[in-house]
């Protein structure tokens, strides 16, 4: 069942949903052992679903304890008996339209529900547990950011991707000054576009053209403070334009929130890392004419939960296809002997992208995405060192 939830009523979703993004300052709000029952009402007066507080029954006697820091788990619909995706191969969830698919392309039912928070409106999966099982992936794409909330356990055994542009991430004009800037162009040798900013700042580009006048990189996007609500990364900039086309830029990891009342456990991976930007072209006469493009940044991964155990891998990497791991992706190398090569992108260690090599007679190279945004909250927290970038509470 997929619905849209606002202003207390329920309607259907259909596919003209789009997400606002809305910067806040961020609270930090630490979360306490707690639980919840969904109502399945909204406010009796229409107001907006939104925020963390109880729902009361007709008598004006408490009816939930709400479970989250962005969202009202208390004004959610009913959760389904339990979710277990068990199939071997690549479920696939489109965040604007509800809709789950098994490996053999079957809808799967489900009940899910449009919500809007502080940074926009997000896809909410609601059940009673959740698992993930060590041989099945799940791909979210889609505008909207995942949310899934359990009144049990939520086990991420195996894959939940939500990366390389997947659901949530960022288009350039919703990032603001966090997305990369574009090279300049220049037929002689153009300028590399610069790197996606999220958690860590992109990196500008390197100049085009070192044997005359250089062409201006682009610049690295900024890095943003902690969001106060579920965000995806954001996209790195394309490179100039030369004699010949330009590469483009990385688009940004998407935006996963997790809620449970008992534990969140992830025995498997979680991946939310941006992708590298293009190369630029060249006409095989020796100089790569065109910038490449910058790498976006990772994405946001976020849980609110009294108990948190997470030996696997949770990713907001950028560059190459976002690693899973706790390295930076590497940027590619030129397009000719001149171009200038692509540089790294953010991880645990530095979450800043790397800047691009030296400017060359041909076109340059992008520069790295930034880190992603990991934050954790809960009462109890065991996690392993397979971690990238740094959680933050």
């Amino acid at each position: 069942m997929a619905v849209h939830r606002r202003g207390g009523v329920v309607r259907p979703v259909g596919p003209r949903v789009r997400s606002s993004i809305v910067w806040r300052a961020f609270v930090l709000v630490v979360l306490t052992g707690c639980a919840f029952q969904p109502s399945g009402g909204g406010d009796p007066d229409g107001g907006a679903v939104g925020g963390d507080g109880p729902a009361s029954d007709p008598d004006g006697a408490t009816a939930c304890t709400g479970a989250a820091t962005w969202l009202d788990t208390c004004a959610l619909p009913p959760p389904t008996a339990g979710l277990s995706l068990g199939a071997s191969g690549t479920y696939t969830y489109d965040t604007d339209e509800g809709e789950l698919r098994n490996p053999g392309d079957q809808r799967v039912e489900h009940t899910s529900v449009v919500v809007t928070t502080a940074t926009g409106d997000v896809r909410v999966i609601v059940a009673a547990d959740l698992t993930l099982a060590a041989q099945s992936t799940l791909r979210a794409t889609g505008l909207l950011p995942l949310v899934i909330v359990t009144t049990g356990d939520l086990t991420i055994a195996g894959t939940l991707d939500v990366g390389r542009g997947g659901a949530g991430a960022r288009r350039a004009g919703a990032c603001g000054t966090s997305a990369g800037g574009t090279g300049a162009d220049n037929s002689g040798g153009a300028g590399g576009g610069g790197g996606g900013g999220f958690g860590g700042a992109g990196a500008t580009g390197s100049s085009g053209n070192s044997d005359g006048t250089p062409a201006d990189p682009g610049k690295g996007g900024e890095a943003a403070a902690l969001p106060d609500g579920p965000l995806g990364g954001c996209p790195g900039g394309a490179g100039g334009t030369g004699e010949d086309p330009p590469g483009s830029g990385g688009v940004g990891g998407g935006a996963l929130y997790l809620v449970s009342s008992t534990v969140v456990r992830v025995t498997g991976t979680i991946d939310a890392g941006g992708t590298g930007g293009a190369g630029g072209t060249e006409d095989g006469g020796g100089n790569a004419d065109a910038g490449g493009g910058g790498g976006g940044s990772g994405g946001g991964v976020s849980t609110d939960t009294p108990a948190l155990m997470a030996p696997g891998i949770v990713v907001g990497n950028a560059g190459q296809p976002g690693q899973r791991a706790i390295v930076a992706a590497l940027g590619g190398t030129g397009g000719s002997v001149s171009g200038s090569d692509g540089s790294a992108g953010g991880a645990l260690a530095s979450p800043d992208g790397a800047m691009a090599s030296a400017a060359q007679p041909g076109g340059g190279g992008g520069g790295g995405g930034g880190a992603g945004i990991i934050i954790f909250r809960a009462s109890s927290i065991s996690v392993g060192a397979t971690i990238s970038p740094a959680p933050r509470p």
